[in-house]
C-alpha cells in the first residue's frame, strides 16, 4: 500500500461526515434525556444513550473552531450563530411561561447555542492583531465561568439567579467555550510545530501547507486538547462539593471518544450544499420538538 494511500485512510472523514455523526449522537442523547424524563433517572437504556451523547458536543464545538479559523466572513457565521441563539432563547422563555407545558423546567438546560456563538466570538477576538482585542477572548469565557457558577449554586438550593436569566446561559457553562477556543489555538500550536519541523528538516513551512503532516499533526493536538480539557471538568466536578455539580461527572467522560473522529479528520468540508448548511441550523430545534413532543403525548 502506497503512503499516499495510507494518509488518505488515516485522514478519511469529511466535516460533512462529522457533523452527521455528531447529529446522530445529538439525537441520541435527546433520546435518552427524553426517556430519563418519562421512565426515570436510572433507566439502563436511558443513561447508555447519554453516554452515547456525550460524542456529539466536542465535535460540534470543533466544526465550529474550524468553520471560523478558515472563514472569509466569520462575521457572518457568528450571525447565524446569533440568531438561532436567539430562536432557543424565545422558544425556551415560550416554554417556561406557557400553562400547557407546566412541570418542564428547562433552566438546568441552558442554551446550547450561547455556547457556540461565544466560543466563536472568543475565536474572532483571538484572531484581531490588536492585544487589547485579544484580550477581551478572556470575556467570553468567563460568561461561561459566570454561568457555572450560578447553576451550582440554584442546583445547591441556595438562590435563584434571576440577574443572568436560564435562557441566556450556555449550556455546557466554561467546558464548551473553552474548548471551542482551544480548537483554535491549537492551530497556533500546529503552526509553532511546523516552524519547528521546517527548521530541522529544511523542508521550507510554506511547502508543509495542506499536507498530511500538517493535517496530522493538528488532528493530534486537537485530540490532546479534547482529553486534557475534558479531564480537567472531570477533575473540577470531583473537587467541587457534591451538590454543586450540575453535570453527570463520569459520563461526561465519554466526550473523550469523539476525539477518534476527529484523528481521522481530513481537513475537507465535504458536501455543504445550501439546503444541508440551513437545515443544519433548523435540525437542532425541529427534532427537539419532534422527540419532547413524543414525550409529552407518552405523559398524557
Amino acid at each position: 500500500m502506497s503512503v499516499d494511500r495510507e494518509n488518505k485512510i488515516w485522514t478519511c472523514l469529511s466535516g460533512f461526515i462529522l457533523k452527521l455523526i455528531a447529529f446522530a449522537t445529538m439525537t441520541i442523547d435527546h433520546v435518552g434525556a427524553m426517556l430519563q424524563m418519562n421512565v426515570g433517572e436510572n433507566y439502563a437504556l436511558a443513561i447508555a444513550f447519554r453516554v452515547i451523547g456525550r460524542i456529539a458536543l466536542p465535535l460540534f464545538c470543533f466544526l465550529v473552531a474550524e468553520g471560523l479559523y478558515h472563514s472569509k466572513k466569520p462575521g457572518n457565521y457568528l450571525l447565524r450563530l446569533g440568531i438561532m441563539a436567539t430562536v432557543i432563547a424565545v422558544a425556551h422563555i415560550g416554554i417556561y411561561y406557557i400553562p400547557a407545558f407546566e412541570g418542564l423546567d428547562l433552566r438546568a438546560y441552558g442554551n446550547i447555542f450561547m455556547d457556540l456563538l461565544l466560543g466563536g466570538l472568543g475565536i474572532f477576538l483571538l484572531k484581531q492583531k490588536k492585544w487589547y482585542l485579544q484580550i477581551l477572548a478572556a470575556i467570553p469565557f468567563l460568561i461561561g465561568f459566570g454561568a457555572f457558577i450560578c447553576y451550582s449554586l440554584e442546583e445547591a438550593g441556595e438562590m435563584i439567579i434571576h440577574w443572568f436569566p436560564f435562557f441566556l446561559r450556555p449550556q455546557y457553562h466554561f467546558y464548551a467555550i473553552g474548548l471551542i477556543m482551544l480548537f483554535y489555538i491549537g492551530h497556533i500550536i500546529k503552526n509553532m510545530y511546523l516552524d519547528f519541523y521546517s527548521s530541522n528538516s529544511g523542508i521550507p513551512v510554506e511547502s508543509l501547507r495542506d499536507t498530511q503532516i500538517e493535517r496530522k499533526a493538528y488532528n493530534i493536538i486537537a485530540l490532546g486538547i479534547l482529553i486534557t480539557w475534558t479531564l480537567i471538568l472531570y477533575l473540577v466536578g470531583c473537587m467541587i462539593p457534591v451538590e454543586w455539580v450540575t453535570w453527570n461527572v463520569a459520563i461526561q467522560n465519554a466526550a473523550i471518544v469523539s476525539g477518534a473522529f476527529i484523528l481521522l479528520y481530513s481537513g475537507k468540508r465535504g458536501y455543504n450544499a445550501k439546503w444541508f448548511q440551513y437545515g443544519s441550523y433548523l435540525f437542532y430545534p425541529l427534532h427537539l420538538v419532534i422527540i419532547f413532543g413524543i414525550g409529552l403525548l407518552i405523559m398524557l
